[in-house]
This record gives structure tokens, sequence and C-alpha cells, in this order.
């Protein structure tokens, strides 16, 4: 019987395992970033599995969702870039194993400021990632600590 409960355990558990992410060390992700910006988050959308703009802000995302949330990022400052340039606006996908809520969002994270790590190089402001699905917002208060470990 305590085999059977142990197995039930996890079970109910693995949902949790699925949506967590290791921590990775700041130096090891902004040496990762392909770009380091300064911004604000102008807007938090979300898109359904079809890329149709979601606008219910009880809309989930999550395991089993196909619902994707992005922020779209007004950059304010470069600090590095692979790329020549960046445009000025560029939209950035969130970890869609994250569990968030579209409202909730809006209202806690748009108009906030922050340093961005990212990945990928488009030319026209789409395709942009996170460095690394936790950790790619960093407050601003560790901008001299972020800018020691860029390439130069």
């Amino acid at each position: 019987m305590k085999y059977v409960l142990a197995f039930a355990a996890a079970l109910f558990a693995a949902p949790v395992w699925a949506t967590s992410v290791a921590p990775k060390p700041l130096e090891e992700l902004v040496r990762e970033a392909d770009h380091v910006v300064v911004a604000t988050v102008a807007s938090v959308g979300m898109v359904d599995g079809r890329g149709r703009a979601l606008t219910d802000r009880a809309a989930r995302t999550g395991p089993g969702l196909a619902n994707r949330m992005s922020f779209e990022l007004k950059i304010e400052a470069v600090l590095f870039t692979r790329a020549g340039a960046l445009p000025p606006r560029i939209r950035v996908p969130l970890w869609p194993m994250w569990h968030y809520r579209l409202g909730t969002m809006q209202d806690e994270v748009a108009g906030s400021r922050g340093i961005f790590l990212l990945k990928g190089a488009p030319p026209k402001g789409e395709g942009y990632q996170p460095v690394y699905p936790a950790g790619f917002q960093r407050p601003l208060e560790e901008r001299e600590q972020i800018e020691r470990w860029l390439p130069r």
C-alpha cells in the first residue's frame, strides 16, 4: 500500500517538476546573452495556439495550455549586442510552462524597467528569446555587475 501512495504522490508532483527551471548564475546568463538591454515593458500580450491575440484578463499559460505570453520591450539603452543595431521595440515570448494570468502580468509587469538578457538576432524585432527561461529580467541595480561581465 505504501508503494501505491508513493507512486500516486510522484504523479501529482510531476507537473511541479515540469515547470521548474534550475537557476543559473548571473555571470553565466550574461556571457550567453546575444543582447543586453535596459528596457521598459511597454505591454504584456498573449496569443492562443493559433496566434490570435487574447484579451481575456483571466487567460492563462502553463503546462497543457497553448497560450503564449510575451513582453513588448521599449529599448532605452543597449549595453551589449552581437547584432549591428536593435530596433527600438522588440517582442520577447515568455516560457510557456510558467503559470501566468494575463491580467496579473499586465497589472504587475507593464511599465516596469529592467535589464533584459536576450538571445537571437532577427532584423525586425521578432524572434528574440530570453537567454534562459528564468532570470533573464534583472533589476537596474545589477547594471554595474552585469557590465563587468560583458564581452569587450
